[in-house]
């Protein structure tokens, strides 16, 4: 009985620990699942590298859009819409921003080129020559804005201009024959402006320019035949020469271009806007253009009406840079002065002439662009 009574204890005294082991057992494993659930470490680690990849991300997307102001435009990708921060632009050319009148004049300079900005206006104003735009200058969120176009045909155009050799210079004396153009006391606008055109030719050829003259004597021509006169014999350049005709107090010098396509000219067209193969070279028209009115300016100190733009019948089907320049005003009480008398015409001939060995010197003197071919295995 005794050994039955202490096996009966020992019995008691094994369940009992194996009871305490169980509640340690099932405490420690509350403890430990309690300690995991706060603690969601895929989810802690995946937080985490979102966190990162979002942070990678956005540099990556900092850094593109840091780099894309650097990245030149193509000056012969034309677009007739869109436009472009014009401070962003300039900056790629060494060009310090500052409001002449704030919110509504800007100018962009550096070492060699001043351009001026009226917010509103459909024109620009590069070294003092004033340049016809195809859209308004416009501002929005502070940004001073100016069509892609604008920046491609005009501004891009005439301060970075791309290389290109001049060798052959067409010359057109406007008119001829049955077609007289302007008339005002006693003069012919055919007659001043073979006049003045042999003058330039003289000029160029004593440079070593070889020139060919759309007429050389009193004839009468059609408007297709002057520029392919000019394909014909090869010409690297166009240049028309024209007198304008209206009131008295009417002066000053102007130098056409044809119109970019898709734009409205600086008088509005009625007719078509499409491209023309006079388009091809837009940007080397605008600066010939601007190459020429700036020495009529300077050198004849023609009243400035600008470089502008117009779908003239002479210019839009031109294969090679083409300008028709109008060297004053035939019934203007000033510019009379200047085009009926002989000295005073041969300085209108030697600006034409000098605006053209400029533009020659300018296209020539371009360092071509690196090809990769040239680039390869350097640093």
């Amino acid at each position: 009985m005794k050994k039955n009574l202490l096996t009966g204890i020992s019995l008691l005294l094994v369940a009992a620990a194996l009871c305490c082991s169980c509640t340690v057992n099932a405490a420690t494993t509350k403890t430990q699942t309690g300690t995991a659930r706060p603690v969601s470490i895929p989810k802690k680690t995946t937080a985490k590298s979102t966190k990162t990849q979002a942070s990678t991300s956005k540099s990556t997307t900092q850094a593109a859009t840091k780099s894309t102001p650097q990245a030149q435009p193509k000056a012969a990708a034309v677009s007739t819409s869109g436009y472009q921060n014009v401070v962003t632009w300039g900056k790629k050319h060494g060009m310090r921003a500052a409001w002449t009148q704030k919110n509504k004049t800007l100018r962009l300079s550096n070492d060699s080129t001043t351009i001026v900005l009226n917010i509103g206006a459909r024109h620009a104003s590069i070294n003092n020559i004033k340049i016809a735009l195809c859209q308004n200058v416009k501002m929005s969120g502070g940004n001073v804005l100016v069509s892609t176009q604008d920046i491609n045909t005009a501004l891009e155009a005439i301060t970075n201009p791309r290389k290109n050799a001049v060798r052959i210079v067409a010359i057109d004396p406007g008119h001829g024959g049955s077609q007289p153009g302007a008339k005002h006391s006693g003069k012919a606008e055919k007659d001043i402006t073979l006049l003045i055109a042999k003058e330039v030719r003289t000029l160029l050829q004593n440079k070593g320019v070889k020139v060919v003259m759309t007429r050389t004597t009193d004839r009468t021509m059609d408007l297709k035949t002057r520029p392919q006169i000019a394909a014909q014999n090869h010409a690297d350049i166009f240049v028309s020469i024209h007198l304008n005709a209206a009131s008295a107090d009417a002066n000053g010098a102007e130098v056409f271009t044809t119109t970019p396509a898709g734009a409205q000219s600086t008088t509005p067209d009625s007719g078509s806007t499409a491209a023309t193969r006079g388009n091809k070279n837009d940007a080397a028209n605008a600066l010939l253009a601007y190459h020429i009115q700036r020495q009529l300016v300077q050198k004849v100190q023609f009243s400035d009406r600008g470089v502008k733009r117009k779908r003239l019948g002479v210019l839009y089907d031109t294969a090679m840079p083409a300008v028709l320049v109008e060297a004053g005003f035939i019934s203007g009480s000033k510019d009379q002065k200047k085009l009926f008398n002989a000295t005073e015409r041969s300085k209108i001939a030697k600006a034409i002439a000098e605006g053209i060995l400029s533009y020659k010197k300018t296209v020539e003197s371009v360092k071509p662009t690196p090809t990769k071919s040239n680039t390869a295995g350097k640093p």
